[in-house]
């Protein structure tokens, strides 16, 4: 159990903190109205950015098998981050054409709803299975940074990189404190039955 908890907060340690060597080396795409995708745009921070999601993506794919190798009964919290990675897959992949039209821009901001909806939604089921003063607070920072997001795309305010950070922050909290209570407590269940 210790090494799936690893390789949690290795995908968000990761991930998270090559962000924020990009808001370093740009930090205008913080304060204006750019969203994580623009430091895919850049040359200065490509390789920070694509480092930060394919470390993040390689670090939930790996808890998914070893939560499977720990026993196969915890498939579905598996696939739940398999998907995980798979939407951050997409996002990555999405990122580099959406300047070249319309339409792959509109793929792009339609897969980043699709990763931040099903973020929420894992956020939710987590919270309802383990509801304590520290799950509420992480769903709490998770909301307020997705209606910071929200705004920023109806052009009421200008931080939507600030708010998809900060939801992001909110669920990465989620997915390594409060997560691995819920694989413990079922491969409890798993042992006792057994």
């Amino acid at each position: 159990m210790t090494e799936i908890k690893h390789y949690l907060w290795l995908s968000q340690i990761l991930l998270f903190s090559l962000l924020i060597v990009c808001c370093l080396i740009i930090p205008s795409v913080v304060i204006r109205n750019g969203g994580v995708s623009n430091f895919g745009n850049h040359l200065s921070t490509i390789v920070p950015y694509i480092l930060g999601f394919s470390l993040s993506i390689i670090f939930l794919c790996i808890a998914a098998y070893t939560l499977l190798k720990l026993n196969n009964n915890l498939w579905r919290m598996a696939c739940l981050l398999l998907i995980l990675g798979l939407l951050n897959l997409l996002v990555l992949l999405s990122t580099f054409p959406r300047h070249s039209s319309w339409t792959y821009s509109d793929i792009h901001d339609d897969i980043g709803i699709v990763l931040y909806a099903y973020e929420f939604l894992v956020s939710v089921w987590i919270v309802l299975k383990i509801k304590t003063s520290k799950s509420l607070l992480f769903i709490l920072i998770e909301a307020i940074g997705s209606i910071i997001g929200l705004l920023s795309i109806l052009k009421i305010v200008h931080f939507l990189f600030i708010g998809q950070f900060v939801g992001a922050l909110g669920f990465g909290l989620l997915l390594v404190t409060i997560f691995p209570v819920i694989i413990e407590t079922r491969l409890a269940a798993l042992v006792s039955k057994a």
